[in-house]
């Protein structure tokens, strides 16, 4: 049963947030961040919002088909205000270890194969976590002040005010969900075999 409400936010790019909340993608990729603790990325939570961010190489990460996206979110001033218009729950965490399994997801995201590969082969001895998320939109999306307290090179967000979650559409359907789920399980054992 999904929350009525939440304080927390994970930070993702917004053009990944976009792709998970039209349906595009049911995918993140996680390693680490700066700040994080040990620099390991933790999943301390199981349902939050996306809280969307820019990359400063965008259009080399994305393949040239989705590369349109990024007009999405370049007039945004993320600096002041944030919108928030996703909601995720995770509903399973598979750890990729192997630069195959990085090679069997590439249809089932909208990134060029060069991103998930930088995130696999930063702090190689660590395995890169793959995040299967059930995403939601809000309707109507929420605009919040930036506080102080959620700038930096973090993963978590704890909002000041709790944001309402009483009115979310699923981005894919139940049985799209499932099937995209099936179909990430089967190339990624298809991949395994052929090793």
């Amino acid at each position: 049963m999904l929350p009525h409400h939440t304080y927390i936010g994970l930070k993702e790019w917004a053009v990944t947030s976009g792709a998970l909340g039209r349906g595009d993608q049911i995918i993140m990729l996680r390693k680490g961040g700066i700040r994080e603790d040990g620099r390991h990325f933790k999943i301390e939570h199981e349902a939050f919002l996306l809280y969307p961010g820019l990359y400063h190489e965008g259009e080399l990460l994305l393949k040239p088909e989705h590369r349109g996206l990024l007009k999405e979110s370049v007039s945004a001033d993320f600096g002041q205000e944030i919108t928030f218009s996703v909601f995720c729950e995770l509903v399973e965490t598979i750890e990729i270890s192997e630069d195959h399994q990085v090679r069997a997801l590439d249809a089932f995201h909208i990134w060029s194969p060069e991103f998930p590969v930088k995130r696999f082969n930063w702090k190689p001895r660590h395995p890169l976590k793959l995040m299967i998320v059930r995403a939601y939109k809000l309707d109507p999306p929420v605009t919040v002040p930036v506080e102080a307290s959620y700038a930096g090179c973090k993963s978590w967000v704890d909002l000041a005010d709790a944001i309402d979650l009483t009115d979310l559409t699923p981005a894919l359907s139940d049985s799209e969900f499932t099937a995209r789920r099936a179909e990430i399980h089967g190339a990624l054992a298809a991949e395994h075999a052929n090793v």
